[in-house]
């Protein structure tokens, strides 16, 4: 009889305590449920790239479009260009000679990254490469491309929906001036 009313007890006891031991932990565990993220949203990026002469006057336009996502660690890029090849010298001799060609790439490469919204703005990082074949100089007989560069590599924060210039810089060879403007829109 002892043994039957020590098994009653034991199994009113056991799921009485495992309640309380459960209700105990879940006070003293830490909430690590994480906070919802916000939601993400698409931008539409016009890129346009400009050609100022010593005037002020364009002379010169070119625009690319993206769209970008503030959700995540998206990235976007663009690259439009043309390998141009470049003599680097030859092998064999006579009727067996070859020239040997490196590439370089002429063009527009942009590249964004980190994109956040910012109480009615958008901030990332944006990386900007222009290059042009420049008029080629003649070195010891051979005519040698003179290639011309702008980089631009930064953090931009600018108004939704407006115009806004990220980059500027005066030419190196002229009085003109490049620049690159960026226009942010919201995907509807």
């Amino acid at each position: 009889m002892r043994k039957l009313a020590v098994c009653f007890c034991l199994l009113f006891l056991v799921p009485a305590f495992t309640c309380t031991t459960h209700a105990q932990e879940a006070a003293k565990a830490p909430d690590t449920a994480k906070a919802p993220l916000a939601p993400g949203h698409f931008y539409h990026l016009n890129f346009v790239f400009e050609d100022i002469d010593a005037s002020g006057t364009t002379v010169n336009s070119r625009s690319f479009a993206m769209t970008v996502a503030t959700a995540g660690s998206q990235s976007g890029t663009i690259t439009a260009g043309t390998k141009i090849p470049i003599a680097t010298g030859s092998t064999g001799q006579g009727s067996n000679s070859q020239t040997q060609f490196q590439y370089i790439d002429i063009g527009v490469k942009i590249a964004t990254n980190h994109v956040h919204e910012d109480e009615g703005r958008l901030s990332f990082n944006l990386k900007t490469e222009v290059s042009s074949l420049a008029t080629p100089e003649v070195i010891a007989g051979v005519t040698e491309p003179v290639v011309r560069q702008n980089v631009w590599d930064g953090s931009v924060l600018i108004p939704i929906g407006k115009p806004t210039v990220a980059f500027k810089a005066d030419s190196l060879d002229n009085k003109g001036s490049m620049r690159v403007e960026v226009t942010a829109t919201q995907v509807e």
